[in-house]
C-alpha cells in the first residue's frame, strides 16, 4: 500500500496542470492543517479567502492572531519569519480588513488595531536585507528590521509600503502608493514617496 501511494504521489507531481495549483516552498501551510484553521477561523467570526497563504516553517496557531471581525481578503500572503533570531508575530484586531493580495510580514512583532483598514496591494514588513558589506552578495548579508504597529481605526490606502519599526497613530490615513519609512502621528494624513504630513492652510 505505502508503494502505491508513493507511486500516485510521484505521478501526481509530475502532471504539471495539476500539482502547480500546489507550492513547492516547504514553509507554506497546507493540506489538513491549513483547511481545519481556515473553518475554525470561520466558524469564529473571522474570515480569511481560501486563496489566503499563510507561511511558516513551524507552527503558526500561536503566532498568528486574528481577533472577532478579522477579513484576510483575497490573495493575500501571511509571512511568518524567523530570520533575526526572532519568532515573527502577526496580531489582527478586532474588525480589520486586509485587502486583496496584501503581504504582511514579520520577524518581530507587527500588530494591527482595530477597526483599521488596510488598502489592496500592501505591504506591510518588519525586516529587510542588510546591504553595508561590499563583496558580499545582498542574499547572504542578513537581515535586520523591528516591530510595526498600526493603530486603531487607521485607513492604509492602495499599495502602500510600511517599512520596519514604523508606528502609525490612530485615526491616520495614509494615502496610496504612499512608502511610510517613519512613525506617522496619530489622526494625521500622510502621502507620498517618502511619506509625509499633508499640511493643511
Amino acid at each position: 500500500m505505502k508503494n502505491l501511494y508513493e507511486y500516485l504521489r510521484a505521478k501526481f507531481r509530475a502532471f504539471a496542470p495539476l500539482s502547480c495549483f500546489f507550492s513547492p516552498r516547504p514553509d507554506v501551510v497546507s493540506g489538513w492543517a491549513r483547511w481545519r484553521y481556515f473553518v475554525d477561523m470561520r466558524r469564529s467570526n473571522r474570515l480569511i479567502d481560501p486563496s489566503v497563504e499563510i507561511r511558516c516553517s513551524g507552527d503558526f496557531r500561536n503566532r498568528l492572531t486574528l481577533s472577532r471581525g478579522a477579513t484576510l481578503d483575497k490573495g493575500s500572503i501571511i509571512w511568518l519569519g524567523e530570520e533575526c533570531g526572532e519568532l515573527g508575530r502577526i496580531l489582527i484586531r478586532d474588525n480589520v480588513y486586509v485587502g486583496p493580495y496584501c503581504f504582511l510580514g514579520s520577524c518581530h512583532e507587527l500588530e494591527i488595531g482595530e477597526n483599521s483598514l488596510i488598502g489592496a496591494q500592501s505591504y506591510l514588513i518588519t525586516v529587510n536585507h542588510r546591504s553595508e558589506r561590499s563583496g558580499i552578495a545582498l542574499a547572504d548579508q542578513g537581515y535586520r528590521g523591528a516591530s510595526i504597529k498600526i493603530g486603531r481605526n487607521v485607513w492604509l490606502g492602495a499599495h502602500v509600503v510600511v517599512l520596519p519599526g514604523v508606528h502609525i497613530g490612530d485615526n491616520a490615513v495614509i494615502g496610496a502608493g504612499a512608502i511610510v519609512t517613519k512613525n506617522v502621528p496619530e489622526g494625521e494624513t500622510w502621502v507620498g514617496v517618502p511619506a509625509a504630513p499633508i499640511v493643511r492652510k
